[in-house]
């Protein structure tokens, strides 16, 4: 199913850009359902003097909050209708990681639930063919794979986006083969595509490091980007703010392009380049997680097979007992 946001934000960026005003831009671009109710209140707002990013922040459980900061770059700036667009294009680009991913785990999902039905057959047959035996066998292969996925979703979803915990999550996600570097791509590529746009659009340099910083989801690579900001205040380039632990390719492609007076174009290349990375590796992800799962799925049919042997030979060995 396709993320709404995709075309309700194209759909705001083409109608600013023919010239239609705010509020009735926002009362016609969608009037069905929740989200036609959200955007009259937001227009009701709006037409009351309010702030378009104000509006949208006080329905921050229907928003993100890179929605809000973009949009606020685009009121400051009078750039809206680039800004919508710009959105349109994150919820596509991740929306496309996200079928990556789910494309990648289709498969091993089915796998898991055919094991959980026939691993435990052997030893439901050489036990009597006990039913209740049987369910147990079919519910704790399940559990196995249930139960850490259900601590892993819980973990990332309920952890604050800010403070130690958070940081500490993002540490080891980082360190994750081939996924951490494709989150770690993915903040690059959000923090200088945030840089790009409001530079562009005229923002002071600090206040643009500012938002770009704020923008950036890991909480490590936040901390890494983070110096740019005091930096900046010390009247000296962002990258002199950068932390150690950034890829040097990104430094150096950043320090030309404060050398040049040419930094917009050059954060907007990274964003270009460090997406394209990231969606590579999430390809990657997606195609090594199904074979972790056979590795695992191996690991049980043997163990079941392996029990199911020594139920066979221990009852063979009462019999040849009498």
């Amino acid at each position: 199913m396709a993320d709404p946001r995709i075309n309700l934000y194209h759909n705001l960026s083409v109608m600013l850009s023919a010239g239609v005003p705010i509020v009735r831009t926002l009362q016609t671009v969608y009037k069905r359902g929740r989200i036609g109710r959200i955007f009259n209140q937001i227009a009701s707002m709006a037409a009351a003097s309010c702030s378009l990013a104000d509006a949208v922040e006080q329905h921050k459980k229907h928003f993100e909050p890179l929605d809000v900061i973009l949009i606020r770059v685009g009121e400051d700036t009078g750039q809206l209708a680039e800004i919508f667009e710009m959105l349109s294009k994150w919820y596509d680009f991740r929306q496309r990681l996200q079928r990556i991913i789910r494309s990648g785990l289709i498969l091993p999902i089915l796998l898991i639930h055919a094991l959980a039905l026939f691993a435990p057959v052997p030893g439901f047959a050489l036990g009597g063919w006990d039913t209740g035996q049987y369910l147990r066998g079919v519910i704790g292969i399940l559990l196995l794979f249930y139960i850490p996925a259900a601590l892993i979703l819980g973990t990332c979803f309920l952890t604050p986006r800010r403070g130690l915990s958070r940081t500490l999550l993002d540490t080891f996600v980082l360190g994750i083969p081939v996924l951490g570097a494709a989150v770690r791509d993915l903040s690059l590529s959000r923090f200088c595509k945030i840089f790009a746009v409001a530079l562009k659009a005229g923002l002071p340099i600090s206040r643009t490091t500012e938002l770009a910083v704020e923008a950036t989801p890991n909480a490590v690579l936040r901390r890494a980007v983070s110096g740019g900001i005091d930096a900046v205040k010390r009247g000296e380039n962002v990258s002199m703010g950068f932390s150690g632990r950034l890829p040097n390719d990104f430094v150096a492609i950043w320090q030309v392009g404060e050398e040049t007076g040419d930094l917009d174009e050059s954060a907007d290349r990274l964003g270009l380049i460090y997406a394209d990375n990231a969606e590579r590796g999430f390809e990657a992800v997606a195609r090594w997680t199904p074979r972790l799962v056979y590795l695992v799925v191996a690991g049980v049919m043997i163990f079941h097979i392996f029990k199911g042997y020594m139920t066979l030979y221990g009852n063979l060995g009462n019999l040849m007992s009498f």
